[in-house]
């Protein structure tokens, strides 16, 4: 059976249709979460739970445990629901690896198994699960109903984000709605947090670019690009007043070098691509970004027109050594901020 969507599951399961076996896994653990919840609900209702809902941890999976628990028929209940959080076959030896595909392999009609993971990275890069984690996704989809939850695209959870400021008697513009999702890398789990805290804010009002300006929490990753575009545009008041906020954060300067190096490399694409005559879509698909991080090559499309290739190229070799130091010398926090201050100012002094 091939991949499903998180909508062709509950369709199922509202048709009386459910799976014996859920492998649900992704990125944006926050859309994960909220799927799970209501799916265990329908699975097994609350009444029946006492004595048909098992729960296991994947990091300390008892095999024996949960092949009795497979085995049980359901009591006052159409079914036994069996739920692992956290498996990564990457931690499990082959025997028990082999044992349990055994159980999920042959499981009974009133047995249904729900593996998702909310705090285990299964992949080995941004795109692609480890090679011992995607042939388990495949062995899951072949026996039941597999779906990965990856992060959406900016302009895709807009829609999403102004239904739940709506459901909050608050309203929002679409692209403020996609510039928090921005602002959030379009993780569903922050995207929720921020709103709750807007709502509280400003209850029964709209809600302005400004206020999540001032009211959202930035992550280093969110501020790679306008750490930046301003670095190349020599801003430098904006520069260290946004450096000396994020090491308040407590945020360490590797980090941050490490986010305005990979910003830079998205300017240097986009702008080797302009130079080419390709397009967004065509730099886009060519470079493979994510959906979550499109709206990052589109800025840079915006941004980088009238900056010299050999000016973003210079200051990503400045960077680049600073990170090479950090990674090889540290000499503590605050010397490495200093450090850090001392890149940025290098960079925007180059002549190029």
């Amino acid at each position: 059976m091939p991949q499903l969507t998180a909508s062709d599951i509950s369709k199922k399961v509202r048709a009386g249709e459910p799976d014996r076996l859920y492998y649900l896994y992704g990125q944006d653990t926050g859309a994960l979460e909220s799927f799970v919840k209501p799916l265990l609900a329908r699975l097994c209702p609350k009444e029946a739970r006492t004595m048909n809902l098992h729960r296991f941890d994947g990091k300390q999976l008892d095999i024996p445990s949960l092949a009795d628990a497979c085995e049980a028929l359901p009591m006052f209940a159409q079914r036994v629901v069996i739920t692992i959080n956290d498996l990564n076959m990457d931690s499990l030896g082959k025997s028990d690896g082999d044992d349990l595909r055994r159980i999920l392999g042959d499981l009974p009609d009133t047995t249904s198994v729900v593996i998702y993971s909310t705090g285990e990275n299964l992949y080995k890069n941004k795109r692609s699960l480890t090679d011992k984690n995607k042939r388990f996704a495949d062995f899951c989809a072949k026996h039941g109903a597999c779906c990965e939850f990856a992060f959406k695209r900016a302009s895709d959870l807009a829609k999403d984000i102004s239904s739940a400021f709506e459901k909050e008697k608050c309203s929002i513009s679409r692209s403020d709605a996609e510039y928090l999702a921005e602002f959030c890398l379009c993780d569903t789990a922050s995207i929720r947090q921020e709103i709750q805290k807007l709502t509280s804010y400003a209850p029964g009002r709209q809600i302005t670019r400004s206020d999540i300006d001032a009211l959202c929490i930035r992550k280093v990753e969110s501020d790679g690009f306008s750490l930046a575009i301003n670095i190349l545009r020599r801003r430098s008041d904006f520069v260290f007043k946004r450096i000396r906020e994020l090491s308040d954060q407590n945020y360490e300067p590797i980090e941050i070098i490490g986010a305005i190096a990979f910003s830079l490399n998205d300017l240097y694409r986009a702008r080797l691509a302009i130079s080419s005559g390709r397009s967004l879509a065509a730099c886009t698909e060519d470079m493979k970004y994510p959906k979550n991080r499109e709206f990052a090559i589109k800025n840079a499309f915006n941004e980088c027109q009238n900056i010299p290739a050999e000016r973003i190229r210079g200051v990503i070799s400045v960077f680049a050594e600073a990170d090479i130091r950090l990674k090889t010398v540290s000499s503590g926090k605050q010397s490495d901020m200093l450090f850090l201050e001392e890149t940025a100012a290098r960079a925007m002094t180059l002549k190029a």
